[in-house]
């Protein structure tokens, strides 16, 4: 790489150019004094926050279900959950749309044990073809077939999944464009910047180094012309789902090569 000079630039979400916007997904203007030309490469060199992201989100918190007739379902709030919270919620949630669940989980296989009542059938896909979103978390394996029989009794055939997020995805339209082609919609295009690990609990501090970020660093040769006026950060996770910090803070540090 030809560039000669480079800088550290800090990049704070309590900055963003709208504080209407989420603090996983914001804008931050350098302003005219700051702005950098003639960037040739830019890597994220760290990215700090607390992990204030529930394992249950709007994206997995439903169950879709069938009695026998139309498809339905039941939801529960997002939240941070464990094994018995998850359970009491979940029952409480079945309870109050007329059907009576048991969900035990096994302390050998991890999995979960439900009874039913009336016999329900699981979905693993729904009619319109998209998976159970709890099927995760859950164990509701997403491979082959779409519902089962209605049965009183079902074993999850994979292990439950309450760990919660398990890294970050660091989109960024102005720094990376579409540079990665993903599985999801059938080989649609992201702004990926960077992958980079969750090892931290629920409430603890996220502090994160890319140790190879020299090595990992992303061409910036026909990106808006080399100029860095602004920058634009989003958080995903895995799924290509949105992050919600709830409220807290994302702090990042970039290299910046010009």
């Amino acid at each position: 790489m030809s560039a000669s000079r480079e800088i550290l630039l800090q990049i704070n979400s309590h900055d963003r150019s709208n504080l209407d916007n989420p603090q996983t997904k914001f804008t931050v203007n350098l302003g005219k004094d700051h702005k950098i030309s003639s960037v040739k490469a830019i890597a994220i060199k760290s990215l700090q926050c607390q992990n204030t992201f529930y394992n249950i989100t709007s994206y997995n918190n439903t169950w879709y279900y069938d009695t026998g007739g139309a498809e339905l379902s039941v939801s529960i709030m997002p939240g941070q959950y464990n094994t018995n919270s998850f359970i009491a919620s979940m029952t409480a949630a079945f309870l109050t749309a007329g059907v009576t669940v048991t969900i035990s989980s096994d302390s050998i296989t991890q999995k979960f044990d439900m009874t039913f009542l009336p016999p329900t059938s699981v979905f693993r896909k729904r009619s319109n073809g998209q998976l159970n979103p709890i099927h995760r978390v859950v164990g509701i394996r997403s491979g082959e077939g779409g519902v089962t029989a209605p049965v009183g009794t079902y074993t999850a055939e994979a292990i439950r999944d309450l760990s919660g997020l398990k890294s970050i995805y660091v989109l960024s339209n102005v720094m990376a464009g579409g540079n990665c082609i993903t599985s999801r919609s059938g080989g649609s295009r992201m702004a990926l910047l960077d992958v980079l690990p969750v090892r931290t609990p629920f409430g603890g501090i996220i502090h994160e180094e890319s140790r190879n970020f020299e090595t990992d660093l992303l061409s910036f040769d026909r990106v808006l012309q080399n100029n860095l006026g602004n920058v634009d950060i989003e958080l995903r996770d895995s799924e290509n789902n949105a992050l919600d910090s709830n409220g807290s803070d994302i702090v990042m540090v970039l290299k910046v090569w010009y």
